[in-house]
């Protein structure tokens, strides 16, 4: 594994891991996002079975940081991702010694940042999307809404969210310190708030892919989602699967939101998403 620095930003490192295929013929790049609610999440989150079967498959890996929410607003975030694909285009071959193709992979926040990226015409084109359990909008009533799900939790009261933001930025945010802060934007509806700040719908446009004017843009996506997820609904993936060009849906029933935490009930997905790749992979 090799650790670069691919931008810096306000004192801040922003890092990502590269793994090399041991494969000669490998020619892609999977370049991950890791999820979070764009609150929380690490780039060394994914279980290293998943990242091996990528390695093993023919496909290098890249896992990235972004900054975190609510010290960094999206705009920042999202420049931080779009840094992440132009430092890997013009440094892929220096650096690491291979092609600078790539496919963009993102679970959760880390797929919604992979969708934007994927439908952003200014941007290297991807030649595929691996969205597990993401959204291609902020915009929806889902996140804009009091979650019943989360209301279950103890509540977290708004000074014990204030006394969890920290004073800098920062782009590891580890589950046991901000898992709270996130479960305060779901219980009281106030994520887009913690996460954009005040705007209204005009500043909301660049970060929210509508179907008509952006999904044409899309590679093929592949989407795995659970019937029975209660962080982003269902729904989120057949609209994607319903109006995207080229895409498959790989439906799990009866699992939670981040069904792949559990390797067993995950490879299948994950092996599955390689089939899908290995469609594309043959020019």
């Amino acid at each position: 594994m090799q650790t670069v620095i691919f931008a810096k930003k306000n004192n801040v490192e922003l890092k990502g891991d590269f793994y090399k295929s041991p494969r000669s013929d490998a020619t892609k790049t999977i370049i991950y996002f890791h999820g979070g609610g764009l609150i929380w999440g690490l780039r060394n989150d994914l279980p290293e079975a998943y990242r091996n079967l990528f390695l093993e498959a023919g496909y290098h890996f890249f896992a990235v940081d972004y900054r975190l929410a609510p010290e960094t607003k999206l705009p920042g975030i999202s420049e931080d991702a779009q840094d992440a694909i132009l430092w890997f285009e013009a440094n892929a071959r220096a650096e690491f010694g291979v092609s600078n193709a790539f496919v963009l992979f993102g679970r959760s926040a880390g797929a919604y940042l992979a969708l934007q990226l994927a439908a952003d015409a200014t941007l290297p084109n991807a030649d595929a999307v691996l969205s597990f359990y993401g959204y291609p909008s902020i915009r929806a009533d889902w996140y804009q809404t009091p979650s019943a799900h989360y209301a279950k939790l103890p509540t977290i009261p708004a000074d014990l969210k204030d006394a969890l933001v920290g004073q800098g930025e920062l782009t590891e945010g580890f589950i046991e310190k901000r898992y709270a802060l996130y479960i305060y934007c779901r219980q009281t509806g106030k994520w887009l708030d913690e996460v954009f700040g005040s705007a209204d719908a005009a500043d909301l446009d660049a970060f929210c892919l509508e179907e008509m004017r952006d999904f044409s843009f899309l590679p093929p996506v592949f989407i795995a989602h659970s019937t029975t997820d209660q962080d982003v609904p269902y729904s989120e993936a057949e609209k994607l699967a319903k109006t995207t060009f080229e895409s498959e849906l790989y439906t799990v029933h009866d699992l939670e939101h981040d069904f792949d935490k559990n390797t067993e009930a995950g490879l299948p997905a994950y092996k599955q998403a390689l089939a899908f790749l290995d469609q594309f992979n043959q020019e």
